[in-house]
């Protein structure tokens, strides 16, 4: 349950690119198609030189996770998303949408036809995919025992892990 990772409605993503070592090195050539130097931690730093500057995600808000029923007008419930790139070179886009609200509470199987109820997320586990409540991580005692606030890859929320 702890490694909790990803939404479930991430579909593969599409992959540019490689890794490059450059430990000892505070800055990098990116190479003749990138944009120049790029700056690193001293660790692992992913370099494409086919793509170009992505800029930062795209968000969509259609609906609103305080009031995840209402805010939907009767089209199911109001749940957090990550979608990947639908093109080689593109940027996830974050944000919440109305999906076909479900039954599942935190630890039920969800993905497919059986989905979460509002106020909970979809999560890959590391064996399957299941329903975690969301929660505010700047507040305590949401989260059932055994189980923490922690962010998901939604930026901006967090669910019981």
């Amino acid at each position: 349950m702890s490694s909790l990772r990803s939404l479930f409605f991430l579909m593969p993503l599409v992959a540019c690119g490689g890794i490059v070592d450059h430990s000892q090195d505070d800055t990098t050539d990116a190479g003749d198609g990138g944009k120049g130097r790029v700056a690193t931690d001293g660790g692992l730093v992913h370099v494409d030189p086919t793509c170009p500057e992505a800029g930062p995600p795209a968000t969509i808000h259609e609906c609103d996770i305080a009031d995840p029923i209402a805010s939907c007008h009767g089209h199911g419930g109001c749940y957090p998303i990550a979608i990947p790139p639908q093109t080689k070179c593109g940027s996830e886009t974050y944000g919440t949408a109305c999906l076909a609200a479900g039954t599942g509470g935190q630890g039920a199987a969800c993905g497919g036809k059986s989905n979460c109820q509002p106020g909970f997320v979809c999560l890959i586990t590391g064996g399957d995919t299941e329903c975690a409540k969301l929660c505010d991580l700047s507040a305590k005692g949401q989260c059932p025992a055994g189980f923490v606030c922690g962010p998901i890859d939604v930026p901006g929320f967090a669910a019981c892990l």
